[in-house]
């Protein structure tokens, strides 16, 4: 399975919110990088801190989608590119995102997720 084919692996799980089939994408010394001005941002390390962290997102949003639209490998890297949907009580929104995600062996080690992490906030303040 290519680098690629395992990340559209992670986003398909990722959206059917099936955590077991998440897991098997990730290293277990995983990190994954997103904005400090979010709750359960920053960096974490490790995949089951991970794990944990994404089954939290329902805490915070009632409706929460990553979209993809392209996929570039890039070595040991694969650019996810899409669209962010996202929505709780105080309202919803929609914005751009760049994903990028390193593997070695077949696995993700690392995640940076770049978004528009200022509408995000401005809904959960």
């Amino acid at each position: 399975m290519s680098n690629v084919d395992t990340a559209r692996s992670a986003y398909d799980a990722f959206s059917r919110g099936d955590l077991e089939t998440l897991k098997a994408t990730l290293s277990e010394d995983s990190s994954w990088l997103t904005s400090d001005e979010l709750p359960l941002g920053g960096e974490t390390q490790g995949r089951d801190a991970m794990l944990r962290n994404f089954a939290q997102i329902p805490d915070y949003w009632w409706s929460f989608s990553v979209e993809p639209e392209e996929f570039i490998e890039a070595g040991d890297w694969v650019v996810v590119r899409g669209t962010q949907r996202v929505a709780n009580d105080s309202g919803s929104f929609e914005a751009p995102f760049a994903h990028l995600m390193r593997f070695v062996n077949g696995k993700i080690v690392r995640g940076e997720f770049y978004a528009d992490s200022a509408k995000a906030a401005k809904l959960l303040s």
